[in-house]
């Protein structure tokens, strides 16, 4: 069950950022959006959502948003299950294995809710939905955009079959569903999280238009080639 959208904004620099809060079977969920001020007309609309540890409030999401707004876009984020304003925060509960599957299947109706809301609420064109996500992000990222079926492009950094993600082929694969996605992945030379191998079988499973770009560095040196690498996807596939 979903309840109404709740928002709070401000405007400054030619931007406005709404706070936003939105009830999913019976969870708070917030979020932050970000868009030019005085936009009306359909626009993409891109989630960008954080790493492990992290919030919506952190660089990884506030930067890009403020910059990828002055594009046109429509940008948002929220707090993963358990991170940042949630009211139930214990971050690294995400990753134990009795709790890992709840929170896949949470974080996917959270995001299909939250598109539902923004849709309804703000001048977004629905064929036009892009979803960036770092480690965690993607890892959460994939299920939830296969699964939902409306993304028009996804960057998913940092990531690797397995975990979160489940495996790269088989029955229980949700890589089949990410057939009309356009997906970039972004991995790194020296990740000491994420095995090669895992982001190349990945890759080598998803099934429609895609792409990769491998940068030097670890898994936690999240920086602006990442981020550009995410945003010039998004560009050539959004508009």
């Amino acid at each position: 069950m979903t309840g109404e959208l709740s928002t709070s904004e401000r405007a400054f620099d030619g931007i406005v950022e709404v706070r936003i809060s939105l009830d999913v079977d019976g969870e708070r969920v917030p979020g932050v959006l970000f868009m030019a001020e005085g936009l009306d007309e359909p626009s993409p609309l891109v989630f960008i959502q954080h790493p492990a540890t992290s919030s919506k409030d952190d660089f990884f999401v506030r930067d890009p948003s403020m910059l990828w707004c002055r594009r046109g876009w429509i940008c948002a984020g929220f707090d993963a299950p358990y991170h940042g304003d949630r009211d139930d925060h214990d971050p690294m509960s995400v990753f134990q294995g009795e709790r890992r599957e709840q929170v896949v299947a949470q974080f996917g109706r959270e995001l299909s809710c939250l598109a539902d809301a923004l849709i309804d609420a703000y001048p977004v064109d629905p064929g036009r939905l892009g979803y960036v996500g770092y480690s965690m992000g993607s890892m959460l990222g994939v299920p939830a955009v296969a699964r939902d079926g409306r993304f028009k492009a996804a960057a998913f950094c940092l990531v690797g079959e397995g975990g979160m993600v489940g495996p790269a082929d088989g029955d229980e694969s949700v890589i089949p569903l990410l057939e009309r996605v356009a997906v970039r992945i972004v991995g790194k030379e020296s990740d000491e999280l994420i095995p090669k191998a895992r982001t190349e079988s990945l890759y080598n499973a998803l099934p429609g238009e895609k792409d990769i770009v491998w940068l030097p560095g670890g898994h936690y040196t999240i920086g602006p080639d990442v981020i550009d690498a995410a945003g010039s996807w998004m560009a050539a596939k959004l508009g």
